[in-house]
């Protein structure tokens, strides 16, 4: 098991400024904020599993600022789980037992259509009932967990994986009432996580390219 650590002060100031700037922006009318709390399953295409075997923890803030009568955007800062499993309930009989866990700092900027519009007792009241979303999202590699009885997956986690992440994201949104909503997310990397052409000689011939999906529950003020 190897693992390693790189969250650095900054990081801890800037979710401090964001959330102080979140709770500025909920005052305003155009603007809502909230806070984010979910799931995360994965994969890694390129490694020996298959599957979204991998769960992990995802948790943040989201500012969302209303563009037209039906449509907004977004910005979130989360901590979000990704990585990859041999399966999904691992026991000691699996032939090549490993769980990779991948942590990232993460930033979607996302843009938002709604509809089902949900009239309350006046208009403050009112909410759209679904949603989808789409965008990109940036994100940080900060840490990184290997269980592994492979011993060249050793050799690529955690010294050949690159730091940063732009992934593709899509959603799916359903909202309780006009404060709790659910999502359903897809994310794609559009970068390799570990490219085998920046290394001679390169650990492992092929490369890895990570894909997940996101259930949050989003609570807004």
């Amino acid at each position: 098991m190897r693992t390693y650590n790189d969250f650095q002060y900054r990081h801890f100031f800037f979710v401090l400024f964001f959330a102080l700037f979140i709770t500025h922006l909920s005052a305003q009318q155009r603007f809502k904020a909230g806070a984010i709390v979910g799931l995360t399953a994965s994969q890694i295409d390129g490694d020996l599993s298959a599957g979204y075997n991998k769960l992990g923890l995802q948790a943040g803030l989201r500012v969302v600022g209303r563009l037209q009568n039906k449509t907004e955007a977004s910005m979130e800062f989360l901590f979000s789980q990704r990585g990859a499993q041999s399966e999904l309930v691992q026991n000691k009989y699996d032939y090549f037992p490993f769980a990779v866990t991948l942590n990232y700092v993460e930033v979607p900027l996302q843009w938002h259509y709604k509809d089902w519009l949900i009239e309350g007792d006046d208009e403050s009241e009112n909410y759209y009932k679904v949603g989808v979303n789409a965008g990109l999202s940036y994100a940080r590699l900060i840490g990184t967990r290997l269980d592994d009885d492979i011993s060249w997956l050793k050799g690529v986690v955690p010294d050949y994986l690159k730091k940063n992440d732009v992934s593709l994201v899509l959603g799916f949104n359903f909202f309780i009432n006009r404060h709790v909503g659910i999502t359903v997310r897809y994310n794609r990397s559009l970068v390799y996580m570990y490219d085998p052409r920046k290394w001679n000689p390169a650990p492992v011939s092929r490369a890895w390219n990570g894909h997940c999906l996101y259930f949050q529950t989003v609570y807004l003020l």
